[in-house]
């Protein structure tokens, strides 16, 4: 059955771009056939890239992500909390993906909805999953350096892309149900003795598994039962200290003293650790180095003013810049010579550390040190501040207690309670046991028995005797085996080859071809090109691949003419309506020269003009405010209009 996967739009809040909403869809509910969305460098078009990438995947639901990768999503003034929500129509049927942030605690937690239901995890509807993943969305959520990758077979696997889309595992498929057919006829047939062994082991495993499971639940259920019963004997302590009124109110306020100050010692904890994770705050010796570094730097005077691409991109130049004849001789100098330049993306990288470094230790290696001890003190302050109020609080409980012997009955029984509950959670963790070398009987970790139960399963089957059915299977494998071959070489000779005519039409003076395609795109007797032929080269490729296949998914862009010289962005704004039934594309003011009057003359539908910045411009801000229709948050403002969106001139939020 054929996918048709369409994004109607999404809403971020409280993370490091600017809070907003995206609507890509018309008046008549359908989804924008083009949608372009402005938005100046620093603005967040990475983070909204990413965002959308961890929605569509589910990547942090399947791994969990790093502090540092949380990090790079928060907000700046310690917002701790923010969420992602994205809306999808899925073969006419309407799912939200949303995930929620809680940066205080390192948690991240996803939410699915669609049907009659909400699910608490990241669960698509079935027929989406084989797309959802993160190879398979890097081919259809994509920006300049995803290009690049598609010709390194470190990063990418393309061809498992088109066996997706064209559903050639189909017949992997096939040969895997097969495999699972005579796994289950060896189940029935065996050496009778050695299977019966194995049966009894088996037997016993599962019983013991059942046992540690019936075990566990009773445990559970007293422990909540327990729980229960200490909330409610707070509840009466709480009664009985309300009978006497001032006893009552000096207890709440020194309770709301105490929570204040917990809450003070959580904020600052947190402050601190963020601090700890910075060298230079920790040791004077460590600004010194990261300094020296860059002294030495400046010394070695590097990065120097030319990066290896000038070189690169003249060896496909008639003459020299000073005018010299370029023959093959001094060509392979220039290819000799080249590689001892740093490439453009070094360059950028060592100047940003350069910048980073003088901002963190250039004033005073010792004022990073100095404001982490100061932050360690006022710490220090606010835990001691904590304990006087504990201090306090228990000293008004224990003269209450004193007064009532009601109000002392009920403090002994919670304690009991909580003796009670902490007993019983001590007894849960044994069920979470990993050690292994212990016998069934002795073995109290459910993890470890089911992995044994899945081993003596496993040896169970291969006591069977099928040698006729395993010959019969091997047999049809290979005869499964041999069709995918040929089907596979078939379908990746005709992508070439139909890539290879686009590449011609997108640029004909550019010998540039694939030869074949394999994790990677390999290209004819080259490993490489520019980054904007890069680029000509992937449209190519996923034109076609989105052209031959029965699938409609949408094609989300970074930058989708910014590398590209200004001869060819016509032409790849005329490929773009065939390329995709939705297109989004994340754009800066200088790419729209040359691409999006040609994009608007072929696409057969009117295009979604929105304008994304920061606040804080106040003259932008005014201007964006005599629009129809303009929304503006805590800390951004969208524009949606054609006149507003060619007229807006900001490249950099950095810039002046």
């Amino acid at each position: 059955m054929a996918a048709t996967l369409q994004i109607l739009g999404w809403t971020s809040e409280g993370l490091r771009c600017p809070d907003h909403d995206i609507a890509c869809v018309a008046t008549d509910g359908q989804p924008n056939a083009v949608t372009l969305i402005q938005m100046p460098n620093g603005t967040g078009k990475t983070t909204t890239l990413m965002l959308l990438r961890l929605a569509l995947s589910g990547g942090w639901a399947r791994e969990t992500p790093t502090p540092a990768q949380l990090r790079k999503l928060q907000k700046k003034g310690g917002i701790q909390k923010g969420f992602f929500e994205l809306r999808l129509m899925m073969n006419q049927q309407r799912v939200t993906i949303r995930i929620e942030f809680d940066f205080e605690m390192g948690r991240v937690r996803y939410r699915t909805t669609y049907g009659s239901g909400q699910m608490d995890r990241f669960d698509p509807p079935a027929e989406f999953r084989r797309f959802l993943n993160g190879n398979f969305i890097n081919f259809f959520v994509f920006d300049g350096e995803l290009a690049a990758h598609l010709l390194d077979d470190k990063f990418t696997d393309a061809d498992s892309v088109v066996e997706t889309l064209f559903q050639l595992r189909t017949l992997q498929n096939a040969g895997e149900k097969v495999s699972g057919y005579w796994e289950r006829r060896a189940e029935e047939k065996g050496d009778e003795r050695s299977k019966r062994a194995r049966e009894n082991k088996l037997s016993r495993i599962r019983e013991r598994l059942s046992e540690l499971k019936r075990e566990r639940r009773r445990v559970t259920k007293e422990r909540d039962e327990a729980a229960t019963k200490l909330e409610a004997q707070r509840i009466a302590y709480n009664e009985e200290i309300a009978k006497s009124q001032s006893s009552e109110r000096e207890i709440r306020e020194a309770e709301d003293t105490l929570r204040r100050a917990q809450d003070d010692v959580r904020e600052q904890a947190v402050a601190v650790l963020e601090s700890m994770r910075i060298p230079q705050k920790l040791s004077v010796s460590f600004g010194d180095s990261i300094y020296d570094l860059k002294r030495n730097l400046d010394r070695a005077k590097l990065p120097g003013t030319a990066a290896r691409e000038f070189f690169q991109d003249l060896l496909l130049e008639e003459r020299c810049v000073c005018g010299t004849v370029i023959d093959d001789e001094l060509r392979g100098r220039i290819q000799q010579r080249a590689v001892n330049y740093l490439a453009s993306d070094e360059v950028g990288f060592l100047n940003a550390m350069k910048t980073d470094i003088e901002e963190a230790v250039g004033a005073s290696r010792e004022a990073p040190v100095a404001a982490l001890r100061s932050e360690m003190t006022e710490l220090s302050a606010k835990v001691s501040a904590e304990r006087d109020a504990h201090n306090v609080l228990d000293a008004l409980q224990l003269a209450a207690e004193r007064a009532d012997p009601a109000v002392k009955a009920a403090r002994d029984e919670i304690e009991s309670l909580e003796q009670r509950v902490s007993k019983l959670e001590d007894e849960l963790e044994k069920f979470e046991d990993k050690d292994t070398q212990q016998t069934i009987d002795n073995t109290w970790g459910i993890d470890v028995m089911e992995k044994r139960l899945g081993v003596a399963e496993e040896k169970l089957a291969r006591t069977s005797e099928t040698l006729t059915l395993r010959k019969r299977r091997d047999v049809l494998n290979r005869i499964l085996a041999h069709a995918h071959d040929l089907a596979r070489e078939g379908v990746m000779t005709e992508v070439c080859e139909e890539a290879n005519v686009k590449i011609s039409q997108l640029m004909p003076d550019n010998d540039i071809r694939i030869e074949r395609i394999e994790r990677c795109l390999v290209l004819e007797g080259q490993e490489g090109g520019s980054v904007g032929e890069t680029l000509s080269i992937a449209y190519a490729f996923l034109a076609t691949l989105f052209d031959r296949s029965d699938h409609r998914l949408p094609f989300v862009v970074d930058s989708p003419a910014g590398p590209i010289d200004l001869a060819v962005r016509p032409k790849i704004g005329e490929l773009i309506p065939r390329l995709t039934s939705q297109f989004i594309a994340f754009t800066i003011s200088s790419e729209r020269a040359q691409f999006v009057p040609w994009l608007k003359r072929a696409s057969p539908e009117p295009i979604q003009y929105v304008t994304v910045f920061r606040r804080g411009r106040v003259q932008l801000e005014a201007q964006a405010r005599t629009s129809s229709e303009v929304v503006e948050t805590i800390d951004g403002v969208k524009v949606v209009g054609e006149d507003f969106f060619n007229s807006f001139q900001l490249e950099d939020e950095e810039a002046a």
